[in-house]
């Protein structure tokens, strides 16, 4: 009889837990859906639904270099360029610093179409958003990272010159 009574007992108390941690995850997603319904201060941009801003970015002057790619040629390129050290000039969408020991670039130069514009580029060189960058580094294919980071092309240990 005791021990029915304290496996009776570990269930309600689980029980009691669950219900607490889905009550409280419901209070956090509708504070969430309150506060993205909010109006955004004047001058603030736009707010995708995956919550990251998306600034608008003239790619107009970017220009190949000399002897190097354009965003669009390496994925098309992707299985020749692989291993392969490649040079390309570009503009700085998205930057997260010092993640795994590396700075992260989200690299555009106007080519190519989603989901094959945007190359993702890891060197030690500090960045930031708006910045056109001259990059050198290796072509690496179907690198996961675990946690659903995967990159079926991205460059990696680059050289990055801010311009």
């Amino acid at each position: 009889m005791r021990k029915t009574f304290c496996t009776a007992t570990r269930l309600l108390l689980a029980v009691g837990i669950l219900g607490s941690s889905a009550i409280a995850l419901d209070h956090y997603v509708a504070g969430i859906a309150r506060a993205a319904g909010a109006p955004l201060p004047e001058g603030h941009p736009k707010i995708d639904m995956h919550g990251s801003a998306a600034p608008k970015f003239d790619f107009s002057k970017i220009v190949k270099p000399k002897g190097g790619k354009t965003v669009q040629e390496v994925f098309q390129e992707k299985e020749k360029l692989k291993g392969k050290r490649v040079t390309l000039r570009g503009k700085v969408v998205k930057y997260n610093e010092a993640i795994m020991g590396k700075n992260w670039l989200h690299l555009r130069d106007g080519t190519g179409k989603d989901p094959n514009d945007d190359l993702t580029v890891t060197t030690q060189t500090k960045a930031r958003v708006g910045d056109t960058v001259l990059v050198e580094g290796t072509v690496t294919l179907d690198r996961d990272l675990g946690a659903g980071y995967k990159y079926d092309v991205i460059l990696e240990d680059a050289n990055v010159k801010v311009e």
